[in-house]
């Protein structure tokens, strides 16, 4: 009993004196000879009227809650068959000459580190609502999934935006 007592103090006044040193760095993957590489993902696109459609069988018929001129702006990440749906919304209000998602990004997550699998922008004119999406036809099961972008409308000239993004998605 003495020996775990002395070994425990002695651990204990090791980690109290050690210098503890934190770093970080952004990593480079080398895909070498010998490493395998993952397999690319596939995206399917939605049109317009499939993410509307897609995204109310999710949401349900949400108030929309102004921000400015803008109305409900949402992220969407759900499991449909076996695929990775994607849906997102921005609208406002009034009519936009221009109503969208700018530099939509999702990513996925590899151990620590995440990595983009898609950018993409979309708009719609002339509108008060826009809706887009897609699907992931082959997601890692297991692996966590995110996505955030900048809801944006012009309305009267004038350009209001928000950024949203999404928690991690775990697809199972």
């Amino acid at each position: 009993m003495k020996m775990k007592k002395w070994i425990t103090s002695v651990c204990l006044v090791l980690i109290l004196v050690s210098p503890l040193t934190a770093f970080a760095s952004e990593s480079v993957h080398f895909a070498g000879a010998n490493q395998k590489q993952e397999e690319e993902l596939v995206i399917e696109p939605l049109t317009a009227e499939q993410a509307e459609t897609l995204y109310k069988q999710l949401y349900g018929e949400k108030n929309k809650f102004m921000r400015s001129n803008l109305g409900t702006c949402d992220i969407g990440l759900s499991n449909s068959n076996g695929k990775l749906l994607v849906v997102y919304s921005t609208s406002c209000r009034g009519t936009a000459s221009k109503i969208g998602v700018r530099n939509f990004t999702l990513q996925q997550k590899s151990g620590l580190l995440w990595s983009n699998i898609t950018v993409k922008n979309e708009y719609s004119e002339n509108t008060d609502a826009f809706f887009g999406g897609f699907y992931i036809t082959n997601p890692v099961v297991g692996r966590g999934y995110r996505a955030n972008c900048t809801h944006y409308a012009v309305v009267g000239g004038s350009e209001v935006s928000m950024y949203t993004e999404t928690e991690t998605y775990k697809f199972q």
